[in-house]
């Protein structure tokens, strides 16, 4: 009894924190979707349904009600396949299971409507679930009470909350396995002669390119801090044998339904200017990180003579952040379309989010210091604020496609003058969903969905007809 009370003890805090986060990302009682979270929000459904990972139930359907459905949905060897990774659908299909039972015998048409509603439960859990793992990292790093504060910003003052939790876009699982690897890699670096640490760190690399293409580059960005860490060549192969496995699965499949290893997306797609690409991902105020998440900055304090002590200890974990943070940097910075589509700031960068927390916590010794101390509270708060508009207020302004579609017309990026976050808190609060959860505890399902119609809220609609407001053409 006395063990499971202390159990219970050290558990609670964590428990509370996801309850918390939970609590808050489902505060704008909506999904903040796109077009491209559609097939990971049905994909759990098909495996529990049908057990298998195609779209055959829903495709007649999507075809008939969705048009963006060509988009999507990629048909090859007589059956509808998603046209994006489905690694993260498979992660949170257990979550499913539940529901699996009851809607058994729905028609597509309504498996689908709730399908947009459970993806975002499926985020939410996920993005929740990551803070926590955030948190178990950061208090191997810094102080208690430097963990959770950045805990606290990882959650909310990042694209955490304004992407990763509102819909099952491929962040927030790949956010999740990122935090893993490096949880594992630190405590390896503790414990050397952990068989374990060292397959888990495999094991989450391989998940994080899976669930996301882009996060490839963890690969090498691990194999640089296990070289500086002088692991043996046995270390090396015992980690190297998850991402083998996984990325030779991963490329069958891809070669199984698209016929080329690199899946829906094409290799050509990188072929961007790096230099533009860079200035635009983190400075324009269209999609610029430090615009949209200005907190970001202080990951710099990790290289100051101040946290000098923290960064010999935790080199391997500093060395994979920071190699990361490059090599990702790049390759987004290359895409033809880095921007990322339809979306609320620089979406594209939310993988750099767990290394530059590990920075932040490596450099927490020279962020506690008076004027930094206040500069960085500052800079959080504005972050947490700019956040809430994408949760809250998004898409309204519909500053993405009008006066034309920023896919077409990238000089809009650059319009300081006319900017998505002025033009959004312009646009107003989104409110009908609270209407339409009023609507439902007056008079019942009928009710809200009276009031759906009256509000001409559609889960599938998109902002500009004919255009494609959540299609990112370019990286996914």
């Amino acid at each position: 009894m006395q063990f499971r009370s202390r159990m219970l003890g050290r558990l609670r805090p964590y428990i509370l924190l996801f309850a918390a986060l939970t609590a808050i990302y489902h505060a704008n009682l909506r999904p903040v979707d796109s077009s491209d979270s559609l097939p990971a929000a049905l994909i759990p459904f098909a495996v529990v349904l049908d057990h298998t990972v195609t779209l055959d139930r829903f495709a007649p359907w999507l075809h008939g009600h969705v048009w963006y459905t060509a988009s999507i949905i990629h048909q090859a060897h007589g059956h509808f396949f998603s046209s994006y990774p489905i690694g993260g659908a498979l992660l949170v299909t257990p979550l499913y299971l539940p529901a699996g039972l009851l809607v058994r015998h729905w028609d597509a048409g309504s498996l689908a409507v709730l399908a947009r509603i459970a993806e975002k439960f499926a985020a939410a859990a996920v993005a929740a679930l990551s803070a926590v793992l955030v948190l178990l990292l950061l208090k191997r790093i810094t102080t208690t009470g430097w963990a959770w504060c950045l805990t606290f910003v990882y959650a909310l003052a990042t694209e955490t909350w304004s992407i990763s939790s509102q819909a099952l876009w491929q962040h927030g699982p790949a956010e999740l396995a990122i935090i893993g690897t490096l949880l594992c890699l630190d405590y390896w670096t503790e414990h050397r002669t952990s068989s374990v640490a060292l397959g888990m760190c495999g094991v989450c690399t391989a998940a994080a390119f899976i669930f996301r293409p882009t996060s490839l580059v963890l690969l090498p960005a691990m194999v640089a801090a296990f070289w500086f860490a002088k692991a043996t060549l046995a270390q090396h192969i015992r980690f190297l044998a998850a991402p083998v496995v996984g990325g030779v699965l991963l490329a069958g499949y891809n070669l199984y339904v698209f016929h080329r290893a690199s899946g829906g997306y094409a290799v050509a797609l990188l072929t961007g200017s790096t230099w533009a690409g860079l200035a635009g991902v983190f400075l324009s105020p269209g999609r610029g990180l430090l615009m949209y998440t200005p907190v970001a900055l202080f990951a710099l304090c990790a290289f100051s003579r101040r946290a000098s002590s923290v960064r010999n200890k935790h080199n391997p974990v500093l060395t994979a952040a920071v190699a990361f943070i490059l090599l990702d940097s790049i390759a987004i910075a290359r895409s033809v379309n880095w921007w990322g589509g339809y979306c609320w700031g620089p979406r594209l960068l939310t993988e750099l989010i767990p290394p530059l927390m590990v920075l932040m916590a490596v450099g927490a010794s020279a962020i506690d210091r008076p004027w930094v101390r206040s500069a960085f509270a500052i800079c959080a708060l504005y972050s947490m604020l700019i956040q809430a508009v994408g949760v809250f207020f998004y898409p309204n302004g519909h500053w993405d496609g009008i006066p034309e579609g920023v896919d077409e017309l990238h000089g809009r990026l650059w319009n300081w003058r006319d900017n998505p976050i002025d033009r959004t808190v312009r646009g107003g609060f989104y409110w009908e969903p609270y209407a339409i959860v009023g609507a439902v505890f007056t008079g019942g399902i009928s009710a809200a969905e009276t009031r759906m119609r009256e509000l001409n809220v559609n889960p599938y609609e998109q902002a500009q007809p004919g255009k494609l407001p959540g299609t990112d053409r370019g990286l996914p």
